[in-house]
């Protein structure tokens, strides 16, 4: 299985708002409350295309992740702690849920009342629901700043 490039923007999005916009060459904007920062920073700075970035960034937004501010200092800012927003949380505003098993069969009527293979997946997507719901953007964001002081270079993929 493989997770939607959507999904990545929205994650390395959510990470750089977390950090109060880092810079290149790891300088931060004022730790204070941080203004909003807009679309067009977020995409230079984690590389990703302006009008790809702004649709996966309503997405956000509707899903009450990020807030959207409207206006000469407009931008987005994050809508809650980054502690609080798990991975799980990011996948959903994305996707619209974790993914399912759907059997062929099942269609057809195989007559398993209790099928082994749709209960294995179940189970399967239950675990990455709970592994997904245990990381949050406030740790890959301290985790990505222990490791560089310019966290571009760590999440830049090659």
């Amino acid at each position: 299985m493989t997770f939607s490039r959507s999904i990545e923007y929205a994650v390395h999005s959510l990470i750089y708002l977390a950090g109060g916009g880092r810079r290149a060459g790891g300088k931060q904007r004022s730790a204070a409350r941080p203004a909003p920062i807009l679309v067009g920073e977020i995409a230079r700075a984690i590389r990703v295309p302006e009008s790809y970035l702004r649709k996966v960034m309503q997405l956000l937004a509707r899903a009450g992740l990020v807030v959207s501010h409207r206006g000469v200092r407009g931008g987005f800012s994050l809508a809650q702690q980054a502690s609080r927003i798990t991975l799980r949380d990011i996948v959903e505003a994305i996707d619209g849920s974790l993914p399912t098993w759907c059997c062929v069969k099942e269609k057809s009527r195989c007559g398993e009342v209790s099928c082994p293979v749709s209960e294995a997946f179940e189970q399967a997507r239950l675990k990455m629901a709970e592994s997904l719901a245990g990381i949050t953007v406030a740790q890959l964001s301290t985790r990505i700043a222990q490791r560089a002081d310019n966290w571009l270079a760590v999440t830049t993929c090659f």
